[in-house]
């Protein structure tokens, strides 16, 4: 299953985020202590990113990443190399980003795992892997724990969809409008109105060319006991929070069904 890779966090991180976060700080000599559910170098990081100095920020969150008390450090790291011209380092960033989208932030991990993607789907500091971009993009997308999604890596998944020669599928079991159709409407529901605009005109010309994958649709729609493929955006807009959360698992478990084909 294309992506099988979506599983749990890293034994590493999180044994480290546990029991010896703190033996870790001290070991490293970085005077980290652990402040809420942050920590007091990550805190530094915030100051000095309010400061305008991004070296220093940079040096914070490194060392709240390696303290290892909670993910933010990488991510705010990961961030600052992929973002910031002069401190640019896509290679470091990937490997920020990594720990974070594999860790059981469910906060976090899905904008980590865009980032990852986008790293892939470019090429930058590694040559471009479609498959892998799209595994990746799918994490921030239609995350297996908690859904809690990043709507800006849905817009990617969507837009960015391999053909079926690239995850070496058959054609006639691939169909990326489908999967756009899926993502769009995910992203929909992260308060992404030109999302739920782009999911319905997916939607819309399916219908109008009978498209094949309607049928698809739901069929897995109803295999989740979800109402229908064609409620998925007006579902997805819904104001109640818990109804929202419900219409994302189910989500989640159309998306699975949807790309079981890529083994």
């Amino acid at each position: 299953m294309l992506i099988a890779t979506s599983a749990g966090s890293d034994p590493a991180i999180a044994g480290s985020a546990r029991g010896g976060a703190k033996a870790t700080a001290i070991q490293a000599g970085l005077g980290c202590t652990r402040d809420a559910n942050v920590d007091s170098c990550w805190r530094a990081g915030v100051q000095a990113e309010k400061r305008g100095d991004a070296a220093a920020a940079l040096a914070a969150y490194e060392a709240s990443c390696a303290a290892g008390f909670q993910a933010g450090g990488c991510y705010e790291a990961g961030k600052i190399y992929f973002l910031n011209a002069t401190l640019r380092n896509y290679g470091r960033s990937k490997d920020r980003m990594l720990r974070v989208c594999q860790s059981d932030d469910a906060g976090i991990a899905p904008y980590a795992c865009k980032y990852l993607g986008i790293i892939y789907q470019k090429g930058l500091s590694v040559k471009p892997q479609p498959a892998q971009a799209f595994s990746y993009l799918a994490r921030s997308c239609f995350p297996n724990g908690e859904p809690l999604i990043d709507g800006g890596g849905c817009e990617l998944l969507a837009k960015h969809v391999p053909d079926a020669d690239a995850i070496e599928v058959a054609d006639e079991v691939w169909h990326p409008a489908y999967i756009a159709y899926l993502a769009f409407a995910m992203g929909c529901s992260d308060d992404m109105p030109a999302q739920c605009n782009q999911a319905t005109v997916i939607y819309q010309r399916a219908v109008a060319q009978s498209a094949g994958w309607l049928a698809r649709c739901t069929e897995d729609a109803e295999a989740v006991a979800w109402k229908g493929c064609q409620d998925m955006v007006r579902s997805a807009s819904v104001d109640d929070y818990e109804a929202r959360q419900a219409f994302r698992r189910a989500m989640v478990r159309v998306f699975h069904r949807a790309t079981d084909y890529a083994g």
